[in-house]
């Protein structure tokens, strides 16, 4: 994994992924997007049409700023006149920081052959331009790449903890931007992804304001080191918005399509590697070839030390995915062809490009090839490059391909020694970093936005009622001028005009007043309603509370409703039990047929009545008690359960209640459940009784169609389980009536059913979204369309 992300070459001495990533920093008054991100190539040519010193002068000091004149002698390629002219202009109008110019060119005379030498007269350089306050984005990124090339990783930590204070405090954005990505590469080398994204997320969001090239550079690297960290979804985020930006970049300068398309490589073969550990091979195969694809034909002048190089990451890449998915034979060709580049190049297990697991790649494909003997050797030969280099991630990841390795060959001591070297090394880092493989500064972040986000609707608040006031005194001064007018006695015809005025102007005022508090009102709700998202456990605890009160209050007005229906039950059942009687006494005494005929007719009709009575009777007690289910506040034992098992289960028994009661009825069942669904921590009887609610209701609905006698019709029901974004998922479908939208905005409402008088309650379907959503913190969805079928969802956390 790389610190330093190829950068779209625009200009013509970018050469590795650090000149990509090395933009950024003129003086404060000239700190402007044009400026920083102006052309390199155009400044060389505005330079050579140049005669003045002092117009050659403003224009060097652009590329001092703006190019990579300090890293070249870092990379093999002859120093251009560019940098010794600089010194002698500087030097001859005797400007404060021309001795930081002299130490910086100094600096990189000495690169190839004395790195120590020239990291401390780079140092002492950037001291010279920190007394005149000049920002030195380049000169920051040379310091970090001597301390990198000395393997001096603590100094370069404490050194750029100490600038990253300094520039803080004087505002320098430029320099602190680039201070934290020198203080990303030491953290990633050991491991600590969490520190290291941290960092360059910080350096990126400082670089979005003034140099969207170095954004875009850095949220590759943040990219490439979450597909490091395993965290798949994250690194393809920043990588695709990292594309995104490029395309912008590309569409702005069409012009530099050769040199901006290099800087794709180092991308595609993050998005391989995230690909990869997705078991998405097809995608990560087409990523792994883009990166060894995309790089200029310029390979004999300014780029030849970048582009071959990242050729051999592109070959080693496309080998691993290769192997991955068996295709053995064709792995060997292509790492034959790295392994030359690499020699050729004395390229290392790390640099600028990323970690390059040649010799990794080559024991994978012994492995493969079931040559234990040459296997052994890379395995080993990987792990002691690692070791040497103290690259945290890399030796993890090694000590466990041993130990599998010798675990796969029954050799139990090796293997042993390797995975217990491992473990250890593997339980320093969880402890360090925790096991959401998230950088802390992403929460970080967010928590800023919301905070800045309620800050602005308080202010908001604050100006409205302000001017809320305003308007209130403008209202009274105009009401007393009314006043005063009404008593000076104008003429009866300049009177009333006069009040029709103030009259058409109060009712204006107050609709200003009625929008101003409604707005209010608004704002005040949607600051509400960020501050419960920034406290999500207090608001569940408050939402409890407040259901428990709502849940007394509903079992206290249907135990009240109770007591009268137990009356009127009792009392229609005794009246039925007298109409019996009296039925009995007129067939034992004597009474005129008609008489006796009419008296019968009499009875019988109370006698329906008070059935009636019972039947509403009852009615209204099957509502109390839904209203008592739907208020309860007991909650049963949490532990984990099998929603397949439950699912199957419960349509069953939905299933065999309803052909219990309708033996005619017959319905095709159908389960798609996931094989390895993990289990939900949950309460099952609670659950059971959703899915029995949505099971029956489905049933109804399918039995409702069949009954319209509709030609070929099946009533079809089915459920079905899926894993999707850490949410557990369940399908329930069927091919029933369906439901129009309007019955589907209001289906959860208690009280609203679409089934006839007396078949139902009201209260199902929002018991059930009650349970969901506020007893295990999940949703309950409903999508229909009327005669095509309905399918509800339940999620639920994971």
């Amino acid at each position: 994994m790389s610190s330093f992300p190829p950068r779209p070459p625009a200009r013509r001495c970018w050469l590795p992924l650090v000149f990509l990533l090395l933009l950024s920093g003129p003086l404060a008054a000239q700190s402007s997007r044009r400026y920083w991100e102006a052309n390199p190539d155009s400044l060389r040519r505005v330079l050579a049409t140049q005669h003045a010193d002092t117009a050659r002068l403003r224009t060097l000091l652009h590329l001092y700023d703006t190019s990579s004149l300090l890293l070249v002698g870092l990379f093999n390629v002859p120093l251009g006149p560019q940098l010794g002219e600089l010194v002698q202009l500087t030097r001859r109008q005797q400007r404060p920081d021309a001795p930081a110019f002299r130490l910086s060119y100094a600096a990189v005379r000495l690169a190839q052959a004395e790195p120590a030498r020239a990291l401390d007269s780079m140092r002492a350089a950037v001291e010279v331009f920190d007394r005149v306050g000049r920002p030195i984005p380049f000169v920051l990124a040379a310091v970090a790449s001597y301390f990198r090339r000395l393997k001096q990783r603590a100094a370069q930590t404490a050194y750029f903890e100490a600038k990253l204070v300094r520039y803080q405090a004087r505002g320098a954005r430029e320099n602190t931007s680039r201070s934290y990505h020198a203080l990303g590469g030491p953290f990633l080398e050991q491991g600590d992804y969490n520190r290291a994204i941290s960092h360059y997320l910080r350096a990126a969001d400082l670089a979005v304001t003034y140099d969207r090239w170095f954004q875009e550079s850095e949220l590759k690297v943040v990219g490439y080191c979450y597909a490091e960290w395993g965290n798949s979804a994250k690194a393809l985020y920043y990588l695709r918005k990292s594309l995104a930006a490029h395309r912008s970049l590309l569409a702005a300068h069409p012009s530099r399509y050769d040199r901006l398309t290099s800087s794709l490589a180092f991308t595609y073969r993050g998005m391989a590697q995230a690909y990869r550990q997705l078991h998405d091979y097809p995608a990560a195969l087409r990523y792994a070839r883009l990166s060894g694809a995309n790089s200029p034909a310029d390979t004999l002048r300014d780029m030849a030390s970048f582009v071959l190089p990242m050729r051999a990451y592109g070959l080693v890449a496309e080998s691993a995915v290769l192997l991955d998915i068996g295709r053995v034979a064709e792995a060997r060709p292509l790492l034959v062809r790295a392994q030359h580049l690499a020699d050729s190049l004395k390229m290392g297990l790390f640099s600028s490009n990323g970690y390059f697991e040649l010799d990794a790649t080559w024991a994978r494909y012994y492995v493969a090839r079931n040559e234990p003997v040459r296997a052994e050797t890379d395995w080993l030969t990987a792990y002691r490059k690692a070791r040497e280099a103290k690259l945290v991630p890399l030796r993890l990841s090694y000590l466990r391909a041993l130990a599998d390795f010798y675990a796969q060959r029954g050799q139990t001591e090796p293997a042993g020694r390797y995975a217990r070297l491992g473990l250890a090394l593997s339980d320093s880092l969880s402890t360090q970093q925790g096991a959401f493989h998230v950088a802390g500064y992403e929460a970080e972040r967010a928590e800023q936005a919301q905070q800045q986000r309620i800050a602005a609707l308080r202010l908001a608040q604050v100006q409205d009622a302000a001017r809320a006031r305003r308007q209130r005194l403008l209202l009274g001064a105009t009401l007393a001028v009314l006043a005063l007018l009404a008593g000076l006695g104008f003429v009866l015809w300049r009177a009333n005009r006069q009040k029709q005025f103030a009259n058409e102007q109060l009712n204006e005022l107050n609709a200003a007043v009625t929008h101003q508090k409604q707005g209010l009102q608004t704002q005040r709700d949607q600051l509400d309603a960020s501050l419960t998202e920034l406290r999500t456990t207090q608001a569940q605890l408050i939402q409890k509370e407040k259901m428990a009160s709502l849940g007394e209050l509903t079992a206290g007005i249907a135990h009240e409703i109770q007591n009268p229906l137990n009356f009127v039950n009792n009392f229609s059942e005794v009246s039925t039990e007298l109409c019996q009687e009296a039925q009995a006494l007129l067939a034992t005494e004597e009474w005129t047929p008609a008489d006796k005929a009419e008296l019968t007719d009499l009875l019988t009709d109370l006698g329906q009545n008070q059935a009636k009575i019972t039947q509403h009777g009852q009615r209204a007690a099957s509502i109390v008690k839904g209203m008592l289910e739907h208020s309860s506040s007991a909650a049963g034992e949490r532990e984990p359960t099998d929603l397949n098992r439950l699912c199957d289960e419960y349509l069953r028994l939905a299933y065999q209640g309803l052909r219990a009661k309708d033996k005619s009825f017959n319905a095709a069942l159908s389960t798609d459940f996931l094989a390895d669904l993990p289990r939900v921590t949950l309460v099952g009887a609670d659950v059971g009784r959703v899915l029995l609610n949505l099971f029956t209701n489905a049933f109804y609905a399918v039995r409702q169609r069949q009954q319209q006698g509709e030609p070929g019709y099946q009533p079809q029901v089915g459920v079905r389980t899926v894993l999707l974004n850490q949410q557990v998922q369940i399908q329930v479908t069927d091919n029933g009536t369906g439901m129009s939208e309007a019955i589907q905005s209001k289906i959860f409402q208690p009280f609203f059913t679409t089934k006839p008088t007396g078949e139902g309650t009201g209260l199902g379907l929002s018991l059930s979204h009650d349970i969901v959503v506020q007893g295990h913190g999940g949703s309950l969805t409903v999508e229909s369309q009327p005669g095509q079928g309905t399918t509800f969802t339940i999620s639920l956390p994971a």
